[in-house]
């Protein structure tokens, strides 16, 4: 039984005048041919030492991949050997088939990731390549002919500055420059993109650090809200009332308050399971004067014909996609977000008021009334005690001070 490998330059010339690289294989006097990434123009190619010039661009880097693809060839034959496989051409090409390099730029590559996030139910990453897209398209329009090796370390500091200057801080800069990072990890992997020209050993995206934000209000700032003036607001009462319930039922999260029907909730409780943890959580309605005027309002006032107690979405959650519940649920959001935004403006509220504050908000005075972490993570419906200390504000100077002084 005998068996050669060779890379060679075979003699089909192709319409752009180059030669393909292949790798011969032949075994008992039969011999078959797979293709390399590589054609190449014959002056380029040293025939005798079966590998490129050093005439030909990056040819250090070209003959490792060659040698690659041989060395991987000769252990299929090893293992043939080793583990007393049927010795021919057919048994070493159900082993051994390499794949032909896929031309794919950036863009088309970035799609293609994110619609097989959306095949495999992962929306919400698929709807943060989405954003991502959309921010690198509008930084540069042309950027759908744009390779891989064009991505540089140049490439991401300039779309770090455009960020910068449309508002974005770091932890959004932060999101669109990991979801860059993960499609140029999987392009190498796919062998579309080259580890050479990798810009993320000098871009570093650890830098990206968010200053701690205030994002909870304070107790006067809450009042300030819960005695808002609607006279002249009528179109805010359905934010504000949702931002509230949100508050007293322990910072239920947006995306649940959506979800949440009449038939879910009794006279003093309710029952749900978080979207994002799968966290069974049981509350308890609070009795005060608020929570029966919410419950109130939102009996009376119904725009859709729906079971669910907020008016966020049209119709039953199951008639939408998972993109389209998202999607629905995220413009919501953001219109419920400038209302609210209106309503803060006018009680002379500094912090920024969204329905991430009420959750905040609920976790931090918890902790100034005594409450400990473990069951504010509990509240909350936390997987991890690392996520409920990062909702929790500092303490001010001066509750440290009185705190202190009454340790004795």
């Amino acid at each position: 039984m005998k068996a050669s490998l060779k890379i060679i330059l075979k003699k089909t010339e192709l319409s752009d005048g180059t030669y393909p690289i292949n790798l011969r294989i032949t075994i008992n006097r039969k011999s078959k041919f797979y293709k390399t990434p590589y054609n190449v123009f014959p002056k380029f190619w040293n025939d005798k030492a079966s590998e490129f010039k050093s005439q030909f661009p990056n040819y250090l880097q070209a003959n490792r991949i060659l040698n690659s693809i041989k060395h991987d060839a000769s252990k299929i034959l090893n293992k043939l050997i080793e583990e007393e496989h049927e010795y021919s051409i057919e048994a070493f090409d159900a082993l051994f088939r390499p794949q032909e390099v896929e031309k794919i730029n950036f863009i088309a590559y970035f799609e293609k990731r994110k619609l097989q996030l959306k095949e495999s139910g992962k929306i919400s990453s698929s709807c943060s390549y989405r954003d991502t897209i959309s921010a690198l398209m509008r930084f540069q329009p042309e950027l759908s002919t744009y390779s891989f090796a064009k991505i540089n370390y140049t490439f991401l500091v300039a779309f770090e500055a455009h960020l910068r200057s449309r508002g974005c801080h770091d932890g959004g800069i932060g999101v669109y420059m990991r979801n860059i990072r993960s499609v140029y990890n999987s392009a190498i992997k796919s062998k579309i993109a080259l580890s050479e020209t990798y810009p993320f050993r000098d871009y570093i995206i650890s830098k990206l650090k968010s200053s701690k934000v205030k994002k909870a209000l304070s107790k006067q700032d809450l009042q300030l809200l819960l005695d808002y003036d609607f006279s002249t607001n009528k179109e805010g009462i359905k934010a504000l009332y949702t931002y509230l319930f949100s508050f007293y039922c322990r910072g239920m999260n947006f995306t649940d308050l959506a979800e949440l029907k009449w038939n879910d909730v009794d006279l003093s409780s309710f029952s749900y399971v978080r979207n994002k943890t799968l966290v069974k959580l049981n509350v308890k309605i609070p009795d005060n004067k608020y929570m029966t005027e919410i419950l109130q309002y939102f009996k009376i006032y119904r725009p859709f014909d729906t079971d669910y107690i907020f008016p966020i979405l049209e119709k039953d959650k199951n008639h939408y996609t998972k993109t389209e519940l998202r999607d629905r649920k995220k413009s919501v959001l953001n219109y419920y977000g400038k209302l609210l935004n209106t309503i803060s403006l006018e009680c002379g509220i500094k912090t920024k008021v969204t329905f991430y504050t009420a959750r905040h908000t609920f976790a931090t005075l918890s902790l100034k009334k005594g409450l400990s972490t473990v069951m504010i993570k509990q509240g909350l419906g936390h997987q991890s005690i690392k996520t409920t200390e990062a909702y929790l504000e500092d303490f001010s100077t001066e509750e440290l001070n009185i705190a202190f002084e009454n340790l004795i």
